[in-house]
C-alpha cells in the first residue's frame, strides 16, 4: 500500500504530493518512514491512498502489517536500533515500491525533485527489471541535463544504464568521462567496458 501526502497541517516531516509506502495501518493511523528518516505514526486523513495493494500484508481485525515486519518484537527492536529490524524496514519499502509501482511511475519518482538521493537509489534498484528503451532515454536525458547529481547516485546510475546501448546513454557516459564526473574506479570500469562493447 502506498499513500500520497495531501495535507500537512501539523508541519511534520512529510511533503505534499510525495508517495510513502505504508508499513503498518491500524484503523485511521499509518506508520511510514517520513522525511526525517524515522518510522512514525501519521493520521490517514493527511494522505490519499495511491495504491491499495494489500496482498503482502498480514490482516488482523483493524490492522494491516507488511509481512516482513510482522513479528511481535518488531517495533521494540526498531526503536532500539536493532539492525535486523532497520534492514527489514528498508527491504519492506523497496518491496512495496517494486510490487505496487510500474516502470513509468518509478521513472517519474527518479526524475522528481521531491525525493532524496537515497530514495532515488532505491527507485533505481526497483526499476532495473522494468526498464524499456523509452525509460532508458528519459533517464539518460534527465541525468545529462541534471549537473548536480549526488556522488552516491553515480554508481547505481552507471550500473543501470550500462545495460543499454543507445545514443542517449553513450552521450551521458561521454559527458561523465569528459567532465571528470567519475572519480571512482568501479564507475570508470563500467563506462570503459560500455564504450569497448558499444556497437
Amino acid at each position: 500500500m502506498i499513500v500520497k501526502a495531501i495535507s500537512n497541517k501539523e508541519n511534520r516531516d512529510i511533503i505534499i504530493n510525495k508517495l510513502y509506502p505504508v508499513l503498518i495501518k491500524k484503523e485511521d493511523e499509518i506508520r511510514i518512514v517520513d522525511d526525517f528518516g524515522g518510522l512514525s505514526i501519521y493520521e490517514l486523513k493527511d494522505f490519499q491512498v495511491y495504491k491499495e495493494n494489500s496482498s503482502s500484508y498480514i490482516k488482523d481485525m483493524n490492522s494491516l502489517v507488511y509481512d516482513l515486519i510482522d513479528y511481535p518484537t518488531f517495533l521494540e527492536n526498531y526503536y532500539n536500533d536493532d539492525k535486523k529490524a532497520r534492514n527489514d524496514v528498508d527491504k519492506s519499502q523497496l518491496n512495496i515500491f517494486e510490487e505496487d509501482l510500474n516502470e513509468d511511475e518509478l521513472i517519474e519518482l527518479i526524475t522528481s525533485e521531491y525525493y532524496s538521493s537515497d530514495e532515488k537509489i532505491i527507485f533505481i534498484e526497483v526499476v532495473e527489471d522494468k526498464m524499456n528503451d523509452k525509460s532508458v532515454k528519459i533517464l539518460a536525458e534527465y541525468f545529462q541535463k541534471n549537473h548536480n547529481i549526488e556522488p552516491t547516485m553515480l554508481l547505481p546510475i552507471c550500473k543501470l544504464l550500462s545495460k543499454y546501448q543507445n545514443q542517449e546513454v553513450y552521450d551521458l557516459f561521454l559527458n561523465f568521462i569528459s567532465d571528470d564526473t567519475i572519480n571512482n574506479d568501479s564507475m570508470q570500469n563500467i563506462i570503459i567496458d560500455y564504450f569497448n562493447n558499444y556497437n
